[in-house]
């Protein structure tokens, strides 16, 4: 491991953390696509995968401690503790590492939502999940900054904002490490509540996403030519960086 303050993405990479599609001169592939969290329903109604070319595995960041530490400073959140920032909230599971190494630097409370298995997968279909707050609770009054590893659709603090709010909490701010999102910037506009948050990322990258039945990505898809599970099979995705360094 090496740090880099000032520069997450290159000490993310000092631990195999950070992943983008080796090509030739030609920009022909020589590693695989990665899936992404993102989906869409094709022509036929069936729900499919985005596709892209990188990957940032912030789950690494979490066997370091200090890395995670380092990534807290280089947030520089001393403004706003006390006030717009009075406790962290964790998201599953992402955010969990992350939030305890920012009440650890910032010396605030932190708290922990969890996914509670509400529908059984089927053969068709993933399990289904609701957020809540079982071994951990909200504090009425306190301003919460939400925690996540990564922010794209923000569907998790679609779900858990209403909780925190419900439970006569605010949130004042979304915290990420990486903001990756086509769409939102500096503030989150809630769908179903008259609400914008400021969110505060270490790292804003706007990544290309892909249908599968994009020209661009088509013929990879069609050989397989794709890590659907990137986290899961991350030892491919580094097999494929280190042939070509």
């Amino acid at each position: 491991m090496q740090i880099y303050p000032g520069d997450p993405l290159k000490t993310l990479a000092s631990v195999n953390g950070y992943y983008e599609c080796p090509k030739d001169e030609s920009g022909r592939r020589l590693g695989p696509l990665v899936g992404y969290a993102g989906t869409y329903k094709d022509e036929s109604g069936i729900k499919r995968q985005k596709v892209g070319e990188i990957y940032c595995n912030f789950a690494k960041a979490d066997n370091y401690p200090r890395m995670l530490d380092q990534f807290a400073r280089d947030l520089q959140l001393n403004g706003y503790i006390g006030g717009t920032i009075q406790a962290f909230c964790g998201a599953p599971l992402g955010g969990y590492s992350f939030s305890t190494v920012l009440g650890l630097v910032y010396d605030i409370p932190v708290i922990k939502a969890e996914k509670k298995v509400v529908a059984l997968a089927t053969q068709g279909s993933r399990e289904m999940t609701d957020l809540v707050f079982a071994r951990d609770q909200v504090e009425p009054g306190v301003n919460y900054a939400i925690v996540e590893d990564v922010c794209n659709n923000f569907s998790t603090v679609e779900k858990l904002v209403p909780l925190i709010f419900d439970a006569g909490a605010s949130v004042s701010q979304i915290i990420c490490l990486l903001n990756r999102s086509a769409l939102v910037d500096d503030y989150y506009q809630m769908k179903n509540m008259n609400l914008s948050i400021a969110v505060n990322n270490l790292v804003r990258i706007k990544m290309r996403d892909f249908r599968q039945d994009d020209p661009y990505v088509r013929e990879d898809i069609e050989v397989g030519n794709v890590v659907w599970k990137p986290k899961d099979d991350w030892g491919r995705l580094e097999k494929a960086m280190a042939e070509v360094a």
